[in-house]
This record gives structure tokens, C-alpha cells and sequence, in this order.
């Protein structure tokens, strides 16, 4: 029995052979910064969690096992890091994932300057983080700040304080700035959602008589649902990391009041002069930000899954 074949297939083949060399030089650069700054930094990291050095020479390296991940669990600094990163994740993801969420749902229906609004929305996303922790510091300064004239100003100056020197409104305003730095790109990706959800279904709401409250409650956030676990992972993994804003505006401090494992990582690895023991302080925060990632993946294949099993 014969079979045709396409006139037309095998130039396409011939032609995707000679394409494929240019394609993988195009790709080779990607890979190499990929692995010469991630992958070979990330494997450094974990290698020296297991050593004890001091950071001056490499003749001084020597090899403990896992103590220093025995000494983190003694370490009160540490367990306190650890509960202001959990504390600023959960802050920073339900307030960046609800304003951006909110703000999307009001720019649904355009407005007059509805663009220029998200463009300024926007605009935070792209400040140094250096220059943010900068200003910050230098606005809440209790003596040459802005914020307790401006409060004295207005008959609010019992609010004014020490603001980044309270243990109890530090951590709370960094996540506020936190919120205010990163919110306008996942106000982007929900606009993006909403833009690729299909028109005929909100038709069918609106014939059957549903209002806005109800459209929004039963068809479009459901509908989100894929880009809402989205924004949530990646805004707990911009939690997670945050380091810049504190390191730069409270140092960590008062008296570890804004710890988190980042900053604490960095002060004994560079002003504690214990390489090894800040290692292992971002293998945690490393296993952590793996274990998120896994619990997204896995969930994204359930639903696929479901989609696909859907008659």
C-alpha cells in the first residue's frame, strides 16, 4: 500500500535543518548566563553551607557537615527572621494580590485617563529598591523626616514616633512599601487575564441578569483562577526574597525587629565573617521558595488535568 507524501513537507524539514544551527546559537548565550550566574552560584551556595569559613582565604575552608544547620535551629535570630519572613509574605501577598485584583476589576470598563492611571501604577515597579529603603529612611527620620511635621500639621502628632525605630510600625510600614513597590505589575498581569477571558460568557451573565457584583463573584474571578495562583506564587516569591528596603532603611533592626533571613544571611556571611552559617541561611530561604514553586506546579498540572478530562 503506498503512500503519498506532501510535496511540500520536506522542503519545511530541509529547511528546519539548516535553521536549527542559527537557532542554537541564538540559545547559547541564554544558557550560559543562566548557568554561569544562577546555576553555579545556587551549587557554590549549597557547597558552603556544609563548610565553616571565614571568607578571606580558601586555604581556610574546612568542612562540618551539617552544623551549621544544626546551629540555626539554636540560633533565636534566626527562628525570629524566620517568623518576620512568614509575617511579611502573608502581609505583602494578601495586600499586593487584593489591590491589584481590585484596581483591574475598576479598569475592566476604560474611563477617561484609566491609562494614564495604570501607567503611574506602574511607575514604582521600576525604582531602584536602593533609592526606595534611601528615601524611606530619610522621610521617617523622627528628627529630619517629612512624615511627624506633616502629622504635627494637621493636629496628628500623636501618631508622630520613631517610626523605623518601633519595633511594632517598622515591619508593617516595609510591607507597605513593599505592597506600594510591586503591586502595579501584577495590576498588569490580571488586565492581561481579564483581556483573554472569552466575551460571550459575560453576554450570558447579563442576559440571565446579573449585575456587577454578581459577574464578578461568579464568572470572573473564577475565571481568574489560573492567573489569580499565579500572582499569588510570584508575589510570595518577591516576599520571600526581600532584601534591599530592609538591609537599606533599618539594617534589620531595631534590635531584630525587621530581621529576615535574607539580611540575616548577609550579616554573618559578610560582618560575621561565617560564610558557611549565612549559606545555610539561604539554603532554608532556597528550600522554601522550592517548595512553593512545587506545591504551584503541581497544582497548574491538576488543573490541566481537569480541563483535559472535561467532556
Amino acid at each position: 500500500m503506498s503512500t503519498t507524501v506532501d510535496p511540500g513537507v520536506r522542503p519545511r524539514v530541509r529547511r528546519r535543518e539548516r535553521q536549527a544551527p542559527k537557532a542554537f546559537l541564538t540559545i547559547v548565550p541564554g544558557y550560559f548566563f543562566f548557568v554561569a550566574f544562577l546555576l553555579v552560584p545556587l551549587a557554590l551556595t549549597i557547597v558552603l553551607s556544609f563548610t565553616d569559613w571565614n571568607g578571606y582565604s580558601y586555604d581556610d575552608i574546612s568542612f562540618n557537615g551539617v552544623q551549621n544547620y544544626l546551629d540555626l535551629a539554636k540560633d533565636p535570630v534566626f527562628v525570629q527572621a524566620l517568623v518576620h519572613n512568614v509575617a511579611f509574605l502573608a502581609g505583602s501577598v494578601v495586600l499586593k494580590t487584593g489591590l491589584a485584583l481590585a484596581l483591574a476589576l475598576a479598569f475592566r470598563k476604560a474611563f477617561p485617563l484609566s491609562g494614564l492611571f495604570q501607567g503611574i501604577f506602574l511607575v514604582p515597579s521600576t525604582l531602584s529598591l536602593v533609592v526606595v529603603g534611601i528615601v524611606l529612611k530619610f522621610v521617617f527620620d523622627p528628627n529630619n523626616g517629612l512624615v511627624n511635621p506633616m502629622l504635627d500639621a494637621v493636629g496628628l502628632g500623636a501618631l508622630a514616633g520613631p517610626w523605623l525605630a518601633d519595633t511594632s510600625r517598622a515591619l508593617p510600614l516595609l510591607v507597605l512599601l513593599d505592597v506600594w513597590v510591586g503591586f502595579g505589575l501584577y495590576l498588569f498581569i490580571f488586565i492581561a487575564g481579564m483581556a483573554s477571558l472569552p466575551g460571550d460568557v459575560f453576554e450570558a451573565a447579563k442576559v440571565d441578569g446579573a449585575g456587577w457584583w454578581k459577574e464578578t463573584g461568579f464568572v470572573t474571578i473564577p475565571m481568574l483562577a489560573d492567573t489569580i495562583k499565579l500572582v499569588l506564587l510570584l508575589a510570595a516569591i518577591d516576599g520571600l526574597k526581600v532584601f534591599a528596603t530592609i538591609y537599606v532603611s533599618t539594617g534589620g533592626g531595631p534590635n531584630h525587629g525587621t530581621e529576615v533571613l535574607s539580611t540575616w544571611a548577609f550579616f554573618q556571611a559578610f560582618s560575621g565573617n561565617q560564610v558557611g552559617y549565612g549559606s545555610a541561611i539561604l539554603v532554608v530561604l532556597l528550600v522554601i521558595t522550592l517548595v512553593l514553586a512545587f506545591f504551584y506546579v503541581r497544582q497548574g498540572r491538576a488543573d490541566r488535568l481537569g480541563k483535559d478530562q472535561r467532556p
